[in-house]
């Protein structure tokens, strides 16, 4: 695993966050989910998310909105679920071979699933990295929901997006759904965007990462 001096960086600051401090917010790097059953979920979660920041020479950037309850929350890494870790669905992370979860079935969430297939499919799983615009879980009105989050949290939140994007200075940026485009924008990042999968976005997501797909590729052949 090979991680720059800028995301070792990036990830001391995340790390390090005071997020205790922050009403109905769940932080998975620093936090013990009420169905964790590894004592050292924790750190396993901290080694997953620097493990999926070490893509060696990352082409691309997706930024979503959250994380949501059943997926990062447990996970560590943004767009992904105890399932689809499971099953070797992303790349780098590797298989894994227990249960991270005391749930009767692994946390399955559909974005992550339709997120990391289209990937696969457009041939940018290995050079894709994956972030939040709000990178911690906003709880709703118990810690196994979502919320959106606020306006005074996403600023918090932009904070380490452009830490991110110093450390990340050749990807293409692009923001999956409208926070993520605004977090963006007030960054001074005018950012393609395309739909987020959820709420029947699935069809229109595919097609909008289809097309950066192919603007990629462009690129490479034409460098």
């Amino acid at each position: 695993m090979h991680i720059t001096p800028k995301i070792e960086a990036f990830l001391g600051e995340l790390f390090s966050a005071p997020t205790a401090g922050m009403p109905h917010v769940f932080d998975p790097w620093n936090a013990v989910s009420t169905d964790d059953i590894d004592p050292t979920a924790v750190q396993g979660r901290r080694e997953r998310l620097k493990l999926h920041l070490s893509a060696p020479a990352p082409k691309l950037l997706l930024v979503g909105e959250a994380p949501g309850y059943q997926g990062t929350r447990i996970t560590g890494c943004p767009f992904t679920s105890e399932a689809l870790l499971l099953e070797d669905g992303v790349p780098r992370i590797g298989k894994l071979h227990g249960r991270l979860t005391s749930r009767r079935l692994p946390w399955r969430e559909p974005s992550s699933t339709i997120v990391w297939r289209a990937l696969r499919e457009q041939g940018l799983a290995e050079g894709t990295i994956l972030w939040g615009a709000f990178p911690w879980h906003p709880q709703g009105a118990s810690p196994l929901s979502n919320r959106a989050p606020k306006e005074a949290e996403k600023a918090i939140g932009a904070a380490l997006l452009r830490r991110l994007l110093s450390a990340l200075p050749d990807v293409t940026v692009v923001a999956v759904g409208n926070v993520a485009a605004d977090s963006l924008r007030k960054l001074g990042i005018e950012a393609e965007k395309i739909r987020h999968p959820s709420n029947g976005g699935a069809t229109a997501f595919r097609a909008g990462l289809a097309l950066v797909a192919k603007r990629l590729r462009s690129h490479t052949e034409q460098s």
